[in-house]
């Protein structure tokens, strides 16, 4: 007992005078200095993004200067550029200081388990409180009450994170509520559950795989509320400490509360063999059954990774859905063969639309245009309610491509970046202060009237490198014809490995164009390319008793003005008028929304309403006097227009959380909502703690699901 005692206490001695020398160091250390021992500051916790961000404050001016971005430091903004770059720089150093300290604190309980793991009992360290030794052997590590498939009628509350130990978590993990072990359950890496407890829950306790004791987290969950539990993978403990740069596991929970609505959850990221759903589309068949169309992109989520157009059928409304389903069936080598710019095919933007029962050709069948790596249009058809697809095809010559060139050999320009509009900025580093500091100069003196800027407006032209169809939905007139809402641009946007890919949010600079077919989507061909206005991007039509059409569409809203657009025809589809901007909010760089006319005759459109932003790139980008909101995308609210969507007095918030891109059917005076559901990151490494506060949400949000819910249209429609 007096050898434990020793042990005991020796051990605290260690731990807390390393504890507190690590701190006394952190709190003196100033970045490039060494330490009062003669290490370096940095060294103990330098990973690949704090040695950018150090390179950059060491020598940032430089490596502005290097890029060569046309402009940068002349004028009269020179001063100004020069303070935004010393405060960007000084909240870095701020951040990451304190990062650090939080770090540090975070690990001590590593070192707890690396004494531990050296054979002592961790029994033994009652100084430290009661023990926390589990038997791993003693839990069945089954699922208990929990259900895989989400339960319908919920509203998501709260997130939180948790962490595994390092090294561990690799996977599954087991929770239990409070003290209750016997109401314990195993998730399994991959996989979501749902539990419902069925009491109020302060805590609940956790043990991962690898681990032999247990941690807690706070959580409030009401007897009547669910828990959603998933386990993730990461480098949490990057930054620091002897766990760094090991990949361990974290939880990602949920609570959720019961709606007086039908709600329901037909896609789950990183589950169901894909990494992530994006670009949601819904459709109600005139059989009352409802369509959900997602994106399926794996090993990532970027706009270039193979990706998969996948539905789920409900035939309940929305209550419960199907197997997941491939729309068009691809065979395997295709996947990696038939994509371009040495990327693998990309399935997506779609606009499915139902012809009427009476058509004179094909009455009833299900039409969903499509395209190929956003280049070329292709088109698939159900006659079966959207059991099954068939007749899957190219349309040809739905693409301006270059001159000369045989339509089946045409190919974008898949090297063509910024540089096509005189700016060198492909390649920039959002942990790099200069580099944001430069960027946002960019948006606020060279971006503010794109299409109208002569140094720009002349790029608009030639063959077309990157085009959408929709999303989400095409529309049959009431003549018959139908007309498939599109896009396009002039350049394809480079991918980036760390760092942002400007060019990618520039292939939203783009101009509106409709494909039209006259005999029930047998045949097909381009409609006028739109006036120029603002430019035109995903966007969706409505019809009007007297035969005009209204068009409402995503903006560039990057560095330009930030509110969504509208254009109008005349002519059954065949052109559209100049776009003008509307009174609706659009979030940095725009997001999908939808349009639909209502049973009661109002217009009614989707879209975020974004929380104002309080990032240091705001603050930068105030400094400089720019009229941009460098905001995120949540708030999804819909907007109510009963004079033809000349203006939008009424809207009603339907998720005040991170929430992005929609899609919208309406059925008995209710409107059909399905649209992405994003969750706040966990900031567990330093570099997750300055990219948020450099730019909040305004990098794109992964979506973690796809939501379906009913919301009431016409005289019920309030805010």
């Amino acid at each position: 007992m007096r050898a434990m005692a020793c042990i005991r206490f020796a051990a605290a001695v260690f731990l807390c005078s390393t504890s507190w020398a690590l701190s006394r160091e952190l709190s003196r250390c100033v970045p490039g200095a060494s330490t009062a021992s003669g290490t370096a500051c940095a060294a103990p916790a330098e990973t690949r993004e704090n040695a950018l961000m150090q390179t950059a404050i060491q020598s940032g001016r430089r490596l502005v200067q290097d890029s060569a971005v046309s402009g940068l430091y002349d004028g009269p903004d020179e001063a100004k550029v020069r303070e935004c770059e010393d405060f960007m720089v000084d909240k870095f150093k701020e951040t990451e200081t304190e990062g650090k300290r939080q770090m540090y604190q975070a690990t001590f309980e590593d070192q707890v388990e690396a004494m531990r793991a050296t054979g002592m009992s961790r029994a033994a360290w009652g100084w430290w409180g009661a023990s926390t030794a589990i038997d791993p052997s003693k839990f069945s590590l089954g699922a208990g009450d929990s259900v895989a498939v989400p339960p319908a009628n919920v509203a998501r509350v709260d997130t939180i994170h948790a962490r595994c130990s390092c090294d561990m978590g690799l996977d599954n993990v087991t929770m239990w509520p409070d003290d209750d072990t016997h109401a314990s359950i195993t998730v399994h890496k991959g996989e979501v559950r749902w539990i419902k407890w069925g009491r109020s829950v302060a805590k609940v306790r956790y043990f991962c795989s690898g681990m032999d004791f247990y941690k807690e987290s706070e959580l409030k969950l009401g007897a009547d509320q669910w828990l959603s539990i998933g386990m993730e993978q990461g480098k949490i403990y990057a930054s620091i400490g002897t766990c760094r740069g090991h990949t361990s596991g974290y939880l990602h929970l949920n609570t959720w509360s019961p709606t007086d609505y039908t709600s329901s959850i037909p896609f789950t990221t990183a589950t169901e063999g894909y990494a992530c759903f994006k670009i949601p589309a819904l459709f109600r068949t005139q059989q009352g059954t409802l369509l959900a169309f997602a994106e399926a992109r794996r090993p990532t989520c970027s706009d270039f990774a193979p990706t998969d157009m996948v539905y789920k059928r409900s035939t309940d409304g929305g209550k419960t859905w199907g197997a997941l389903r491939a729309l068009v069936d691809v065979p395997e080598a295709d996947k990696t063969s038939k994509g371009l710019c040495g990327n693998a095919l990309v399935i997506g933007n779609i606009a499915p639309v139902q012809l009427r029962p009476d058509a004179p050709r094909h009455p009833g069948r299900i039409l969903v245009p499509y395209t190929r790596n956003n280049f070329k249009a292709w088109i698939i058809h159900s006659d079966d309610d959207g059991i099954t697809w068939e007749g899957d095809r190219e349309l040809e010559n739905m693409t301006v491509t270059e001159p000369g060139v045989p339509y089946a050999d045409a190919q974008p320009d898949c090297d063509r970046g910024m540089g096509y509009f005189g700016l060198s900025i492909d390649s920039m580093s959002k942990l790099n202060p200069f580099h944001v500091v430069q960027w946002v100069r960019h948006l606020c003196y060279e971006f503010q009237d794109p299409y109208h800027n002569p140094m720009f407006a002349p790029k608009l032209s030639g063959a077309w490198q990157w085009v959408g169809i929709g999303p989400p939905g095409s529309l049959e007139l009431s003549d018959g014809r139908i007309v498939v809402p599109s896009y396009h641009s002039f350049i394809r946007g480079l991918e980036g490995d760390g760092v942002l890919p400007v060019s990618q949010l520039y292939n939203n600079f783009a101009l509106g164009h409709t494909m039209i077919s006259d005999d029930g989507g047998d045949t097909w061909r381009l409609g006028k390319e739109w006036e120029l206005g603002n430019g035109a991007n995903e966007n969706q039509l409505v019809e009007f008793p007297n035969r005009d059409i209204l068009a409402n569409s995503r903006s560039l809203s990057t560095g330009s003005p930030q509110y969504r657009l509208q254009a109008r025809s005349t002519d059954r589809g065949e052109s559209f008028s100049e776009s003008e901007f509307v009174d609706i909010p659009e979030p940095f760089n725009g997001c999908q929304g939808s349009t639909i006319l209502g049973s009661d005759g109002a217009v009614y459109v989707s879209s975020p309403d974004p929380t104002p932003a309080t990032s240091w790139a705001q603050a930068v980008a105030d400094m400089l006097g720019c009229k941009g909101s460098l905001t995120g995308r949540d708030r999804v609210t819909i907007w109510r227009s009963t004079d033809e969507g000349r203006t939008y007095p009424v809207k009603k918030l339907v998720d005040p959380g991170l929430s992005a891109q929609t899609s919208m059917q309406q059925h008995n005076g209710q409107i059909l909502l399905l649209y992405e559901q994003a969750d706040p990151d966990p900031l567990f490494t330093i570099a997750d703690k300055l990219l948020h506060k450099a730019i909040e949400n305004l990098h794109i949000e992964l979506p973690n699901r796809f939501v379906y819910r009913e919301v009431a249209a016409g005289d019920a429609f309030s805010a």
